[in-house]
């Protein structure tokens, strides 16, 4: 008589390993499946900060060609729009979206475009309380002019020229 039960053969897993090795095939699986969603969501809210930033700021910089392992003649400048124009050597011009990128070429881009806005920051920064600072001054200087439309005069008692 022939017994059901199958003897493993050798170099042969048996089926309860083979049925730990299935669940842990899924378990690590759905890990990955996961991560890859955290990542996705990572890059669409990074993408959606940095985009409120540029396009307030409304500064284009420009991104080293070797971090898309283009040729150094080729040009490529990120938008306020987080889009980026690629020109390359020979006329070719293509928009591709930051957002396509892989992670490790998307903080290649943060770490190499991150200074540049920053220093455009700090210029627009001077700029702006240079003009500021302008436009109070001559603004007092204008308003003392009304004053003394008014009658009113500036001296050392009364340096605004108030009427009293």
């Amino acid at each position: 008589m022939q017994s059901t039960e199958s003897t493993p053969k050798e170099g042969v897993p048996n089926v309860s390993s083979t049925l730990d090795q299935l669940n842990n095939l899924i378990s690590e699986s759905l890990q990955i499946y996961e991560l890859e969603n955290q990542k996705a969501n990572t890059i669409d809210d990074l993408y959606n900060s940095l985009k409120i930033i540029t396009e307030f700021l409304s500064f284009s910089v420009t991104i080293h060609p070797g971090i898309f392992h283009l040729p150094e003649d080729s040009q490529i400048t990120l938008l306020p729009n987080l889009d980026m124009v690629i020109r390359l050597a020979n006329g070719k011009t293509e928009i591709k979206k930051i957002s396509d990128y892989s992670p490790d070429t998307l903080t290649q881009i943060i770490q190499y475009v991150i200074p540049q806005i920053l220093q455009l920051i700090t210029s627009e920064k001077a700029y702006l309380t240079e003009k500021i600072t302008f436009l109070r001054s001559a603004t007092k200087q204008l308003s003392q002019l009304s004053n003394l439309r008014n009658g009113a005069t500036t001296t050392p008692e009364n340096p605004d020229g108030v009427p009293q």
